[in-house]
């Protein structure tokens, strides 16, 4: 694995200059003209220099009876892209802002769009959450942190476990928890057609009831699931200039989602050019 370089990331807040008059003339200021906490958190937020992100995660994937594959993830301020190492037109879009998902299949010239939706149902099952942390004593240090050993255990059965360098690349995992959440509020939408023979306690947290909660720590350098998953992160670049076209939909596909079957096309999101930081 390559040297994994540390992100720093600064958020700047500008101030207006004080200054100190000579004499001070007290003026009653009526209570209609007191900013309210809305006007101050908009002062705020407008003074606010948002730090540019740009990621690119590669990983190693391993999966029972699938030869390995590599799968990379491109995380910018507005969007990030899922596929598997190329710029075909087979991947995953997550368009933050609008926190849309858009899985993009060029073999069937569709998209399925998922939008986002609260997880509002409860459990079928009791979920009796355990975490093991154990740390890794005499591991080489990722950006000079050590790593720790986690298990995510629901009813004492490991339904997780990962390598993780706590606090490591937090815009990255914060990322990929918005993706997941996207995802577990349509698997929740679809929970109640699945047989309760076919559910799994293990799936239902980790897709549904607990989907980040191993990226609560730092982002993964290791990880595998119940079912034999695995994924290694084999190189990351935080300085990476992704091509503007890797953020645009096919306009010539058709979009569809799982509730509707079919939904009116939804307006492509569309990189600025030139595509750097963003």
């Amino acid at each position: 694995m390559k040297k994994l370089i540390s992100l720093f990331f600064v958020v700047v807040l500008l101030s207006a200059c004080d200054e100190t008059p000579s004499k001070v003339k007290e003026i009653a200021t009526p209570m209609s003209a007191a900013p309210t906490a809305i006007d101050v958190a908009k002062e705020l937020k407008a003074k606010v220099v948002v730090t540019p992100v740009s990621i690119r995660l590669l990983y190693k994937i391993e999966e029972p009876n699938i030869d390995p594959y590599e799968s990379r993830i491109i995380i910018t301020n507005k969007y990030i892209r899922l596929d598997d190492n190329n710029d075909g037109n087979d991947f995953v879009l997550v368009d933050r802002a609008k926190q849309i998902v858009y899985s993009v299949s060029d073999e069937n010239d569709a998209i399925l769009v998922v939008k986002h939706q609260d997880v509002t149902i409860k459990s079928p099952v009791e979920m009796n959450q355990e975490t093991v942390r154990t740390p890794e004593k005499g591991s080489p240090k990722i950006d000079g942190r050590d790593l720790v050993h986690y298990v995510f255990k629901i009813n004492g059965q490991a339904c997780q476990d990962a390598m993780i360098a706590e606090g490591l690349m937090q815009d990255a995992t914060d990322a990929i928890s918005e993706y997941r959440r996207i995802l577990a509020g349509q698997h929740a939408k679809t929970l109640n057609i699945t047989p309760a023979d076919l559910r799994n306690t293990c799936d239902m947290a980790i897709n549904i009831f607990l989907p980040d909660q191993y990226l609560q720590f730092g982002l993964p350098i290791h990880e595998r699931d119940h079912t034999g998953y695995q994924r290694s992160l084999i190189d990351f670049d935080d300085a990476y200039e992704p091509k503007a076209a890797l953020f645009i939909l096919p306009k010539e596909y058709d979009q569809f989602s799982i509730d509707e079957l079919q939904v009116p096309a939804v307006e492509a999101p569309v990189a600025e050019a030139p595509l750097k930081a963003s």
